[in-house]
């Protein structure tokens, strides 16, 4: 029994007495529970909707779930309190909440009601008419009245539903008669004046949902059926707008052609919801409320709609529009990967490019910003600093964790998160249940949700991109659409998003070679602002290269690797990389550099000890006894540290450049010495004295006789 009665008044019974402002009783009671939730939010800033309930702690509006309302089916708008037995209508919990527990100011429970629901005011006893065809369509199922900017009604929208389906019909309170305003309003407009982002959506059912959360949204008048040129679209001027179409065909042709509409009033930004992979066909906001998806997560990752020329023309002269300093492009490592953009690396199996991609991120999180301090990177210096995520989907923590003790401290801002111990690798991307059309995932969303919310995030690696998409990646729609999610996210966050992918199984010895074989090249290279890739050095190259450090060759020790595509300015350089004993490739670009720059300077040296050498009757051999290493030190100071292999290897340069010679003395026709071209050597002269020269016993090879003279 409704507890109120015990205050000698039953609302139930109300209908039955005296109603001197003439309010309907039944149609106020109608609207309650048409608006329910709505009305309930208001009534109970901290309640919640609980499925098809909704619960609070009690009628003082407590947190707490004592006090329950139903939400759906016949018993809507029905409550009851479970802790003190109290329960009734929403006009039973109207006057509980706001004091009104006498039959004296019921009159006024009733005006505070019908002003609330913005219901028209009492009027006389209307004139019996004959009844107007709307009649036939038997009570509405839902009302929703578009009002001004301050609250007066424009129009109301009634839905019907029929056994043919649902109808929809306008009334027009200005005309009296059932007909839409001109132009059309927009639904919620005092909610909007006050907002500075806007999500559209499809019908008033859909708005409704997202406004009780407190979203401001709107609709135009007619939904997705509704001429654009009908709607006073000018509030939405200067704001951010989100649209939200359902999910269909006809849905998203109405996002599209909004999206010149919009632009044409001056709206400030543009984004348009991604829907969810797996959601059924003609899902909609109201849809995503119900079944729990997470709506800040969604609106958070809207993907931005860039304005291309649905301006004028004239909007663009580019004399009048790009005025003043360009801004310049931002690096997380200079002329590699750029920041705010997608990245893609490449590599053939068991190259090394996911530690590679570890230590890059820990770099990041542990660099202090002070250029001098900047580590060399893929071949360029680190640029940025700040968060770092790095998310594998084939090492497990063990394999991480050996890795990140190999490289040092772990810093704070880096999370690694190794998927198959979380979880397992779950598809960002996946082909969409209905439409099969490339689309996002839950956990995408989620993913986009969290990074987004992150402060000062610089880098997010993806290793490898394939066990986390579900689509053929070879199919160009396919790597695009992946692409532009990519894209999507670093432009928000202004980081840089970073994806591994693999070679197809091919020779690759130059960067064109890596480029052809990157898996799905037509879509993933093309969707991408960089691509950089590995590759390992041919075995020659690689011999020199470790015996330049004096390091024994083994296969696979050293990579090269460089950008294979870049749009705009990039460091197209070739890389070196050497594997160190932890494994890891360790960039040794500059260090060969500056040890083939710092050999090159000391050529003219050698020359001249050669050339020396053989004035004062001592000339040297390329190799062996006498040969300029087992001899450097009779050279200048600065030859003593040069190695074996090195020497030989500066002797090549000279001797291929023909700086010097290799010349016979005393007819020998196995010792060849070294000369300068000019040389007694070199010319055969007669005062080189053959005396200089003795030969062993049997011996092949010759000994230098020091001259004592």
């Amino acid at each position: 029994m409704n507890a109120l009665v015990t205050s000698g008044l039953d609302f139930n019974d109300a209908s039955e007495m005296p109603n001197p402002r003439r309010h309907d009783l039944e149609a106020l009671r109608r609207s309650l529970r048409d608006h329910a939730e709505a009305v309930l939010h208001y009534l109970f800033p901290n309640g919640k909707r609980d499925g098809h309930r909704f619960l609070v702690g009690d009628v003082s509006g407590q947190p707490g779930k004592s006090l329950v309302v139903e939400l759906e089916g016949d018993r809507r708008g029905l409550w009851i309190d479970f802790a003190t037995g109290e329960s009734g209508d929403l006009i039973d919990l109207w006057s509980a909440v706001h004091g009104y527990v006498t039959d004296q100011n019921f009159g006024a429970l009733l005006d505070e009601i019908a002003a609330w629901l913005v219901l028209p005011g009492p009027r006389p006893e209307p004139v019996v008419t004959a009844k107007p065809d709307i009649d036939t369509l038997g009570a509405p199922a839902a009302k929703w009245d578009y009002l001004s900017t301050d609250g007066k009604l424009l129009a109301c929208v009634y839905r019907y539903d029929t056994p043919d389906g649902k109808e929809y019909r306008p009334w027009n309170p200005a005309a009296r008669n059932r007909s839409m305003p001109n132009p059309r309003p927009l639904y919620h407009l005092p909610e909007i004046a006050q907002a500075s982002t806007v999500v559209l959506v499809e019908g008033e059912k859909c708005a409704d949902a997202l406004q009780v959360l407190g979203i401001a949204t709107t609709t135009a008048m007619g939904g997705a059926a509704a001429p654009f040129e009908k709607t006073d679209w000018s509030p939405l001027t200067g704001k951010t707008v989100i649209l939200w179409p359902d999910h269909d065909e006809v849905g998203q042709r109405y996002a599209d052609a909004l999206v010149f509409k919009l632009f044409s009033i001056g709206v400030k930004a543009l984004r348009r919801i991604a829907i969810p992979a797996g959601k059924p066909a003609k899902w909609d906001s109201a849809d995503a409320v119900s079944d729990g998806t997470d709506i800040s997560g969604l609106l958070a990752t809207a993907t931005p709609v860039i304005k291309l020329l649905s301006s004028k023309l004239n909007d663009w002269h580019a004399i009048d529009r790009f005025t003043g300093k360009p801004q310049q492009r931002q690096w997380l490592v200079d002329g590699i990967f750029p920041l705010a953009q997608p990245s893609l690396i490449a590599a053939g199996g068991g190259v090394g490019k996911s530690f590679l991609l570890l230590s890059l991120a820990r770099e990041v999180a542990v660099y202090d910003g002070t250029w001098l301090n900047a580590p060399s990177l893929f071949g360029g210096a680190l640029a940025s600093h700040g968060i770092a995520i790095y998310i594998t989907a084939e090492d497990d923590a063990i394999e991480i964790h050996n890795r990140l003790n190999a490289l040092g401290a772990i810093p704070p801002g880096l999370y690694v998160v190794p998927l198959p111990d979380a979880g397992g690798a779950i598809p960002l991307f996946a082909p969409d249940s209905a439409t099969k059309a490339p689309a996002t995932t839950p956990a995408w969303t989620d993913l986009e949700r969290q990074f987004v919310a992150m402060a000062n995030v610089k880098l997010l690696v993806l290793d490898p991109l394939q066990p986390l998409c579900a689509l053929d990646l070879n199919v160009p729609e396919n790597a695009q659409f992946v692409c532009s999610r990519l894209a999507a996210l670093a432009a928000t966050t202004g980081a840089s998003v970073i994806v591994s992918h693999h070679f197809a199984k091919r020779e690759v010895w130059t960067p064109e070679q890596a480029r052809e074989a990157i898996r799905g090249t037509g879509g993933l290279v093309d969707g991408v602002r960089s691509v950089y890739a590995l590759w390992p050095a041919r075995e020659d190259d690689a011999k020199n290269i470790l015996k330049s450090q004096h390091l024994p060759y083994q296969r696979g020790a050293v990579v090269q690797g460089g950008v294979v595509k870049a749009n705009g300015r990039a460091n197209l350089k070739v890389a070196t990389f050497i594997r160190d004993a932890r494994g890891l490739l360790c960039d040794r670009t500059a260090e060969l550099q500056r040890l083939k720059s710092s050999t090159a300077d000391l050529l003219p040296l050698l020359k001249q000890a050669i050339a020396n050498a053989v004035i004062e009757g001592k000339p040297y051999i390329k190799t062996g006894v006498n040969g300029v290493y087992g001899r450097r030190f009779e050279m200048p100071e600065a030859l003593h540290n040069i190695g074996k292999h090195t020497f030989v290897m500066m002797v090549d340069t000279l001797l291929a450049t023909g700086e010097i010679v290799q010349a016979m003395a005393d007819n020998s026709k196995s010792v060849k010495w070294l000369d300068v071209p000019e040389g007694k050597v070199a010319k055969g002269d007669p005062d080189f004295r053959v005396g200089h020269i003795r030969r062993g016993k049997g011996s092949q090879g010759a000994a230098l006789e020091a001259k004592n003279e």
